[in-house]
């Protein structure tokens, strides 16, 4: 006689939905709350519930035998949809149950620039007339409202690219890439930007035979960093302006970068990069991670899915970017690579949570765009 499979025991999510006011949340009664589920073999939404007076809403589920399926909440106010973290043990309540929405402006929102961070590439064996830049910029909404493009569909924050940059394109982070749009060397974001602090990132290329170039700051910027990539020990290169400085050179995945920082760079700042000397390599361009410490905040860089690895692997990273099941698989193995960690320091803690951050903002993105909440 075949031995029965144990029952897979249910759970229960129990939290609340809050709508921020004036910075002080209040229950927002009568909202949906939609559990999802992304999975290898099925993903979408699984229940729905009206929260109550409170903003309380309880959603009991039986997880299937998938165990590197991921289950959260979402919920949809003003046109923009809002995640829980996933949703781990038998019953999650409190703070991983709590969801809070904002109202929305197309008004003159303040946008600020709290980080910039600048990478420039040695040219590779494969592209030798071309380097890679990848650009990560951290934004403040430090209002209560979420601000969009409205109807008018004008950019929620705008930036620019240097003079004869090519290909621009954008990458990882908090905010979509189909939601960064280029015309000329203007670079506009599109998708809503709610309280706090997002990611995004662009890349570019740049002709190698360019040895300096002005690196555009058309609005303040609180932290203004740049990592040159270096084959050899004093090749040369640097950064003026702006009064950006040299820091101790950094080694980042096995290559060797000099860096120079700037704070509280001013509006159109006149920032020169000078661009190391050195001619192509063979190296290997797929940085996963550049992590900078910064005073007390670390950077988890997103140059990954960048550094060109030929049309057709570019073309196939955009796809496994978009699609959910590979993203809620990418946060499971993250979990568990840092779970593997007897003690992890501050700066890996800090990683995983800022890669973390940035899966669940793309997998937001790419389960709301399934399911056609924006």
């Amino acid at each position: 006689m075949l031995a029965q499979a144990t029952p897979i025991a249910a759970r229960e999510v129990a939290g609340k939905i809050l709508h921020n006011v004036g910075r002080s949340p209040v229950p927002l009664g009568g909202a949906w709350a939609t559990l999802h589920r992304v999975g290898k073999t099925r993903s979408g939404p699984l229940d729905s519930v009206r929260t109550d007076a409170g903003g309380r809403y309880t959603i009991r589920y039986r997880p299937d035998s998938d165990s590197t399926a991921l289950y959260f909440v979402s919920t949809n106010y003003s046109g923009i949809a809002y995640f829980t973290s996933p949703l781990h043990g038998a019953r999650v309540s409190g703070d991983d149950a709590t969801l809070t929405v904002f109202d929305t402006s197309s008004g003159p929102v303040g946008i600020t620039v709290r980080g910039r961070h600048v990478v420039v590439t040695t040219p590779d064996s494969a592209t030798p007339k071309m380097r890679a830049v990848i650009e990560v910029y951290e934004l403040s909404n430090d209002s209560s409202v979420t601000r969009v493009a409205g109807a008018t569909k004008r950019a929620v924050f705008e930036t620019r690219l240097p003079e004869g940059a090519t290909a621009p394109s954008g990458g990882q982070g908090d905010i979509s890439p189909e939601a960064i749009t280029f015309q000329g060397n203007v670079v506009r974001v599109m998708a809503p930007i709610g309280p706090g602090l997002k990611q995004f990132s662009i890349s570019y290329s740049l002709p190698s035979s360019v040895k300096q170039f002005t690196l555009p700051v058309p609005v303040k910027v609180s932290v203004l960093e740049v990592l040159l990539e270096v084959l050899l020990e004093g090749q040369g290169g640097g950064v003026t302006g702006g009064g950006v400085k040299a820091q101790p050179a950094a080694t980042i995945g096995g290559r060797s970068f000099a860096r120079f920082l700037g704070d509280e760079v001013p509006a159109n700042a006149r920032v020169v990069v000078g661009v190391p000397g050195g001619g192509s390599g063979s190296l290997n361009l797929r940085l996963a991670l550049v992590v900078t410490v910064i005073g007390a905040a670390v950077l988890l860089g997103l140059a990954g899915g960048f550094l060109r690895r030929g049309a057709g692997s570019a073309a196939r990273d955009k796809r496994l970017s978009d699609d959910p099941d590979t993203l809620a698989q990418q946060i499971a193995a993250l979990d568990i690579a840092h779970g593997e960690l007897a003690e992890p320091t501050a700066d890996q803690k800090a990683a995983h949570y800022q890669m973390r951050a940035q899966l669940k903002g793309r997998l937001s993105a790419a389960l709301a765009r399934r399911d056609g909440l924006h």
